[in-house]
């Protein structure tokens, strides 16, 4: 028996690789391309296949971790379809429903992992918390056994729940470092370093640790201080973009407080 990986990109290659360290299954790659599978399988030293013909039949566990779209067109393809042959298969986005693998087997779940994955740092899984969600009491008991295996923090949570879960991690993440690479390029522009802005953004995280974020909003718009706030927006006139993002969050946190 193995668990079969339909996918090579980060979350594909992390979740692989734990379940190869913590697991005593079979690991079988399978790429959208012979490199790319070749690739993560000689890494895992697992089999790997790129050709749906010869992805492994009957095995104990699908994982699908690709793209939302191309998770779309795997849920209809008739050749997975009979691979699979009712064995259980889930999938690892994070705002896409459950059925959308009912078409696949008449056993299917999630496992979405809730962090920002590379394929060129593997992650301790150890504290990531593991949203799971199945069709049946039966999978979501299987699911769990998989998920403890890596993980301290196993989490029941619906397709409902889990795509307000994916809205607030593109908040958190991926917007909080498209604001991080503003302010490195405007440090940029006069030759500082970024690494200046590193304790003041860790001390941020450790801040909100015990703490609810809205209470330990600090800066100029939460104080008011309007004549800060202009400033910083004269010195982005040559930046109209980014002087729109600052107008509109300095004006959020103003009107939160």
């Amino acid at each position: 028996m193995s668990i079969v990986f339909i996918g090579t990109g980060n979350v594909a290659t992390n979740l692989a690789s734990v379940f190869k360290k913590k697991t005593n299954e079979n690991i079988h790659i399978h790429g959208r391309t012979e490199r790319s599978a070749k690739q993560l399988a000689e890494k895992l030293q697992a089999d790997c296949s790129f050709d749906p013909e010869n992805l492994p039949y009957n095995s104990s566990l699908y994982i699908i971790s690709v793209t939302d779209d191309a998770l779309s067109e795997l849920s209809e393809n008739p050749v997975l379809k009979e691979k699979i042959d009712n064995n259980l298969v889930i999938h690892t986005a994070g705002s896409v429903p459950v059925d959308i693998l009912k078409s696949l087997s008449g056993n299917y779940g999630v496992f979405y992992p809730l962090q920002t994955f590379s394929k060129y740092k593997l992650i301790d899984f150890k504290t990531i918390p593991l949203c799971l969600e199945a069709n049946t009491g039966f999978n979501y008991d299987k699911l769990s056994k998989y998920a403890f295996q890596i993980s301290e923090d196993v989490r029941k949570i619906n397709s409902e729940q889990r795509k307000y879960i994916h809205l607030a991690a593109v908040f958190a993440n991926n917007f909080s470092n498209r604001m991080f690479a503003i302010a490195e390029n405007i440090l940029k522009e006069k030759q500082i370093d970024f690494d200046i802005l590193l304790p003041l953004i860790k001390e941020t995280v450790e801040k909100i640790k015990n703490n609810s974020p809205g209470k330990v909003q600090t800066g100029p718009a939460v104080r008011n201080d309007q004549k800060v706030i202009d400033k910083h927006s004269e010195l982005l006139n040559k930046y109209e973009d980014l002087q729109k993002i600052y107008n509109f969050v300095s004006k959020n946190i103003s009107n939160n407080k």
